[in-house]
C-alpha cells in the first residue's frame, strides 16, 4: 500500500507543503512510511509521527532515520506532542474517524500562524470487478456503522472551502487487480468479525469472497483493476 500510494502523496507534498520548516507532524503515521516520505520531500528540522498503535510505533521507531521521533498518541486528542507545528499531514486517516469536520478544525488549531494542514483522503473508488465491488460495499457498511465514511473526500472539500483553503485537487491512482487484491485480502480477515458485515454476508459468501480475492492476487480470475481518486486539500492556519 505504501508503495502504491507514494507517487500521488509525493506529488501532493511537493506541491503544497512548505520546505525546511521548523516542525512537522505526521498524524496516523502507522509503521512510518508516510513519516519517511515527509522527511524526504519536505525536510523539516523536526518531524514527529503520531499513532495510537503501540505496535506500529515500535516498527516506525525501528526504521526511523536520525531526527525523526515516533510517539504513541490518539490523534483525536489535542494538544499534540510537538505542537504547534508548521506542517501537519494525514493520509487515509479521516475515513476511520468519526466527526471529521470537527477534527479538521482541532488539527488546524495545532498549527503555528501561517502553518499548513494537508489532508490526503479518498474521494471515490471505482472498479468493474464484482468481488472488489462486494468488498468495498462491506467496508463502507462497516465504517458507517461506526459513524465513519470511506468516501470522506467530499466532506473534507465542503468543510474546508473558504479563504483558508490553499489547494483542493483530485488525483487518480489506477492499480492492477493483483495489487488491489493484495491490499484488500488482509482487511477482509479483520472485517469478518464486524457486526455490520455479519449482517450483510453469510460465512459462505465471505469464504467465497476471500477465495476470489486470493485468485486475483495470484493473477487469475478477473483482470479489472481498481482506481482510487484522492481528494488532496491544503488548509492554512
Amino acid at each position: 500500500m505504501a508503495r502504491s500510494f507514494e507517487p500521488v502523496s509525493r506529488a501532493f507534498l511537493a506541491e503544497a507543503a512548505p520546505r525546511g520548516c521548523a516542525r512537522a507532524l505526521d498524524l496516523g503515521c502507522g509503521p512510518g512510511f508516510t513519516t519517511r516520505l515527509l522527511r524526504e520531500v519536505c525536510a523539516p528540522r523536526e518531524l514527529v509521527g503520531l499513532d495510537a498503535s503501540e505496535a506500529f510505533v515500535a516498527r516506525a521507531r525501528a526504521a526511523a532515520p536520525p531526527g525523526v521521533v515516533h510517539l504513541v498518541h490518539d490523534v483525536t486528542r489535542t494538544p499534540f506532542p510537538g505542537a504547534p507545528a508548521d506542517l501537519i499531514y494525514a493520509r487515509l486517516l479521516l475515513a476511520h474517524l468519526a466527526g471529521p469536520e470537527a477534527l479538521i478544525e482541532r488539527w488546524r488549531g495545532a498549527l503555528r500562524p501561517g502553518g499548513r494542514l494537508l489532508l490526503d483522503e479518498v474521494e471515490w473508488i471505482r472498479t468493474q470487478d464484482r468481488a472488489f465491488l462486494r468488498y468495498l460495499d462491506l467496508v463502507t457498511a462497516s465504517l458507517r456503522a461506526r459513524g465513519q465514511e470511506l468516501y470522506v473526500g467530499p466532506h473534507i472539500e465542503a468543510a474546508t472551502r473558504g479563504p483558508a483553503q490553499r489547494l483542493s485537487r483530485l488525483r487518480e491512482l489506477p492499480l492492477p487487480a493483483a495489487t488491489a487484491a493484495a491490499m484488500f485480502s488482509p482487511n477482509l480477515a479483520q472485517l469478518r468479525s464486524q457486526p455490520a458485515v455479519r449482517e450483510r454476508a453469510s460465512e459462505a459468501e465471505l469464504d467465497a469472497l476471500a477465495a476470489a480475492l486470493r485468485e486475483r492476487e495470484r493473477g487469475s480470475g478477473s483482470e479489472d483493476g481498481v482506481t482510487w481518486c484522492m481528494r488532496q486539500v491544503a488548509i492554512e492556519a
